[in-house]
């Protein structure tokens, strides 16, 4: 069971020097309660008190400058310190260097070129050095890189360069070819093995024999033999699939326990079903259920009596909204609230046709006995919740649009003009009169400030069989006027695909997610989702009259004559083919909504179980999706048709069950010298036409053209243009086992977890506040550092995210299926820099200092046994705002409740905000704290209200 722990800042020692790396690397030794922070602004290695973790305070510092370079990287052990220390020509070897707490020197041994990063072994007899060995900006020298393996077991003041193995790469420089198609990227220009493959980062098995060693530019780990000093293998990482496909999870009905709405002769009891249109509440904040709102149709009925009449089997029946809550950890859906719709005097609403001649059908009880006509009567097909809390509707009728308030009371019904006051206010288009009979508004969606209402079939303009361009409408609640059409086109109506069933609107303006489908069932049915683009279509609204000869419409038109006439309709591309996913049970996948950037629901009509067709709400879930632009204006974490190369930094090791696992922060990094990068944009390259048939399209800035990948990989046939796209970094931690094999990835969990918590600072930058979405192009969050701790029985990673910032906790004990805890930002976004001239961040040292961690580094943890006040912690380094922070982990006492996934294998989830740390935490296996909504900002009622508004529109990982 996981235990629910919660970290809170509580002391940092700040700098105030921006920019510089003035906090890059911390160590902690617990006998002298001092805390080693490499500081490469004034190239020193900073030594704090934390006997007092509240206050840290700095004690001295040790000029690493004495011994050549910057300091780079310290580790302390048993009361020896070990510093590696750059040359300053970093292309020569460079030292590491031993003082004691004190700062007292002891000894130094040289070791490779650029010696980046350096540990100790468990046991405390060696220390290791990843070496770098990175070019010069010319590429005319390229050191190679290695591993250099420090004997200290005889005594640190007793070292000689006799002691120093070095395990290098010079055996693999024959097997060039062989690792190249084992997937390991060697490309720098002229270089042997040796010289391209460039230590990183490195974990020691927990019984000190093993090392492993990311390779970071070449996508590949080095297994080194510690007794031997040898590298032993080179293990490719692969890539990452960001086109992967979407996962379904559906979750049924209890149909049994549903209320009875009515009794009939025929049918017996007649559940609460029907259900046509979905809208995503949000979270229960008590239970992390996930909160759905749906409506009711107009109601059962029995196909036409012998006159043509329609029987209506409970012509009473009033409509609905519906509330219901899914418990993924239970599996189960409950219905929690009904809302009865009715006029503004009280009456009840009813399901029946408004008026007789125009609507096909002549209503008809079981009995035989005609009905009349109600001119207000809704067969609702879809709904949202607007900002003000209010409900607009859509109904396939007339077509409607239906405005309700809270409790269900009718504000305005507004219809196509040319009918009678009664049905309603003539706000839209007369031509929508010539719907086909009940297809008219099947969708509806709210998108900045405008209501979109989606026809769910052609217009009989002058004949909906011959065409399959169907409209989008859009209207302005405030001046209640149409202002928008659009043209849809519909897929091939002759394989069935007829009917739009539902849409929801995405973040980005005028895209939209789209249901299309036939009447079948089965997995060789037609039910897609697609994503749609009114970004570049053509308003209606605006087209001039002269645009058509006599006798033509524009419904009429073919797409080959609409694009002859410059009438553009919305793109669209495949979202999800849910009968292939799974959600083939039904034929009328009816509603839509967005869970979260990644995963939408869909739920189905049963028909008032007049079939035997169950009550499906699917969840489905896109996989390894990333935003990949900076110019699109918006959160778009999407599946792209890119593979991302994984490229860890850090790499720590932990056991469970006595097998030994490895965790990577996957950064991404290219090389960019001047006389040779790697780094190019989307747009900027060739793509090959087949392999990329909407290459411009996909070329444009707000779709891929400003992705940064690699120019060394993708013309798989050697033909000049690009038949595949590698961008950097995987933007997520991976799990490993001890062979190098994949046995877990966070996927697009930092980006979803990002935009939900910081959705007006998502993939910032690091350097200053106010860059939205900066870093979407060039590796997103960027995780960098990652260490790991056990805390109770449980043990956890924390990952730091170098450019949004923060820290990402994860309970990772079970190594298949981790479990989202925490997500810590201490900076305040809110503060603004000086700039310089140029425009670029200069800011005073107050504004750092209020500005809180920028860019963090490097991580330690600190267990209770070694910590100075008997608490967990883990310190951050933070190379931007040059300070080093400390949080105090506690464990919380949980609270036995139902909740539901914030990811697929993580129930619920907890906000915290204190002061400028905002956090948000998921706990598994039903334990919550008992209130599990938290708003401790002390900032007043104002802005906790703003943050609960916000929080109550987020969106879990589901």
């Amino acid at each position: 069971m996981t235990t629910p722990i919660k970290l809170t800042p509580i002391g940092t020692y700040a700098t105030g020097i921006f920019d510089e790396g003035a906090a890059e690397i911390p160590a902690y030794d617990r006998d002298s309660q001092r805390l080693f922070v490499v500081n490469a602004d004034s190239v020193t290695v900073d030594v704090l008190d934390l006997s007092n973790p509240s206050n840290p305070t700095k004690l001295f510092s040790i000029d690493a400058e004495a011994f050549g370079g910057s300091a780079n990287s310290v580790a302390v052990k048993n009361g020896i310190v070990a510093i590696a220390v750059e040359s300053d020509n970093t292309q020569e070897p460079g030292k590491a260097v031993f003082v004691d707490v004190n700062g007292n020197f002891l000894n130094a041994v040289s070791v490779g070129a650029l010696p980046d990063m350096l540990t100790f072994t468990p046991d405390g007899k060696k220390v290791l050095v990843a070496n770098e060995g990175e070019p010069n900006d010319d590429y005319t020298v390229d050191p190679e890189g290695s591993v250099s393996i420090i004997d200290i077991s005889c005594g640190v003041e007793n070292l000689t360069q006799d002691n120093v193995t070095t395990a290098d790469f010079q055996a693999f420089n024959s097997k060039l070819q062989e690792l190249r198609s084992a997937g390991v990227r060697i490309f720098g220009p002229n270089a042997s093995v040796a010289q391209d493959l460039e230590p990183e980062y490195i974990a020691v098995s927990p019984d000190s024999k093993t090392a492993w060693v990311t390779l970071q530019e070449n996508n590949a780990l080095a297994v080194v033999d510690i007794e031997t000093g040898a590298v032993t293998d080179i293990l490719p990482l692969g890539f990452k699939d960001h086109n992967a496909s979407p996962s379904l999870q559906t979750f049924f009905f209890d149909e049994a326990s549903l209320p009875v709405i009515g009794t009939t002769e025929s049918k017996g009891d007649i559940k609460l079903s029907g259900f046509s249109g979905l809208y995503f509440e949000g979270i229960n904040p008590e239970t992390g259920n996930l909160q759905f709102l749906t409506h009711l149709d107009r109601g059962p009925d029995d196909g036409e009596d012998r006159n043509g009449n329609r029987i209506f089997l409970l012509p009473n029946l009033q409509p609905q909204l519906v509330r219901f809550e899914l418990d993924k950890n239970a599996g189960t859906l409950e219905v929690t609230e009904r809302i009865f719709l009715k006029t503004q005097d009280g009456t009840p609403l009813t399901g029946l046709p408004n008026l007789r001649g125009l609507d096909p059908d002549t209503p008809a009880d079981p009995n035989g006995n005609l009905l009349g006509f109600d001119p207000l009567g809704a067969d609702l097909e879809g709904v949202v919740r607007a900002p003000d809390g209010t409900y607009w509707a859509a109904d396939e009728y007339r077509p409607a649009i239906y405005h309700f308030q809270a409790d269900g009371t009718l504000i305005e019904r507004y219809v196509p003009q040319g009918l009678p006051s009664e049905v309603g206010t003539p706000a839209l288009p007369e031509v929508y009169n010539l719907r086909q009979p009940n297809r008219g508004f099947e969708a509806i969606a709210f998108q900045d400030g405008k209501v979109y209402a989606f026809l769910q079939s052609p217009l009989n303009n002058p004949s909906a069989r011959q065409t399959a361009t169907t409209r989008i409408l859009e209207f302005d609640p405030v001046t209640k006027t149409t202002v928008g059409e659009y043209l849809y086109i519909q897929d091939d109506i002759g394989r069935g695909s007829d009917k739009i069933g539902d849409a929801v609107a995405l973040d980005k303006t005028g895209e939209f997610l789209v249901i299309e489908r036939d009447s079948g069932f089965g997995d060789d049915s037609i039910k897609n989702v697609y994503r749609i683009n009114l970004a570049n279509a053509t308003n209606l609204q605006k087209l001039s009259d002269s645009v058509l000869a006599s006798g033509e419409t524009i419904d009429s038109l073919t797409p080959a004559q609409l694009a002859q006439k410059g009438i553009t309709p919305a793109s669209k591309e495949l979202y999800a083919d849910l009968a292939e996913l799974g959600y083939g049970f039904t034929d009328k996948p009816e509603g839509l909504a967005l869970v979260n950037p990644t995963t939408i629901a869909v739920l189905n009509d049963n028909d008032f179980g007049l079939t035997d067709v169950p009550i499906g709400l699917g969840l489905v879930s896109l996989n390894n999706a990333l935003d990949a632009s900076d110019r699109d204006g918006a959160i778009n974490i999407r599946n792209w048709p890119i593979n991302g190369i994984y490229q860890p930094d850090a790499i720590a090791p932990f056991e469970i069950h006595g097998q030994t696992y490895l965790i990577t922060a996957n950064e991404g990094d290219a090389r960019d010298y001047d006389a040779f990068s790697e780094q190019k944009r989307v747009k900027d390259l060739k793509l090959d036409p087949t392999a990329f048939p909407n290459a411009k399209a996909l070329q444009a800035d707000d779709a891929l053209g400003r992705l940064y990948v690699t120019s060394t990989l993708g013309d798989t046939d050697g033909d000049g243009d690009y038949d595949e796209l590698y961008s950097f970094g995987g933007r997520s931690f991976s799990i490993w086992d001890s062979q190098g094999k994949l046995v877990y990835d966070s996927g697009d969990e930092f980006e979803q977890i990002a935009a939900q918590l910081f959705p007006q600072e998502f993939n910032s930058n690091n350097t200053s506040n106010g860059t939205f979405d900066n870093r979407s192009d060039d590796k997103g969050p960027e995780p960098e550092g990652v260490v790991t701790g056990v805390v109770g029985d449980n043990t956890y990673a924390f990952i730091g995210l170098e450019r949004i910032g923060g820290v990402m906790v994860y309970d990772i004990s079970k190594p298949t299926s981790p479990n989202f805890i925490q997500y810590i930002n201490p900076r305040d976004f809110s503060v603004q820099f000086d700039v310089d001239e140029d425009g670029d961040p200069d800011p005073t040292t107050e504004q750092v200092i209020a500005a809180g961690d920028l860019g963090p580094e490097g991580l330690v943890f600190v267990s209770a046994n070694n910590s100075p006040n008997g608490k967990p912690l883990l310190v951050v380094a933070n190379e931007v705002s040059g300070s080093t922070t400390i949080f105090e982990i506690d464990t919380l006492q949980p609270h036995a409740v139902s909740s539901n996934s914030v990811f697929p294998s993580q129930p619920g989830y907890v906000v915290n905000q204190g002061g400028i740390s905002p956090s948000v935490d998921s706990f598994s296996l039903g334990q919550l704290y008992t209130n599990p909504l938290q708003l401790n900002t002390g900032i007043g009622s104002e802005s906790e209200l703003a943050i609960a508004s916000v929080i109550d529109n987020e969106i879990p990982l589901a």
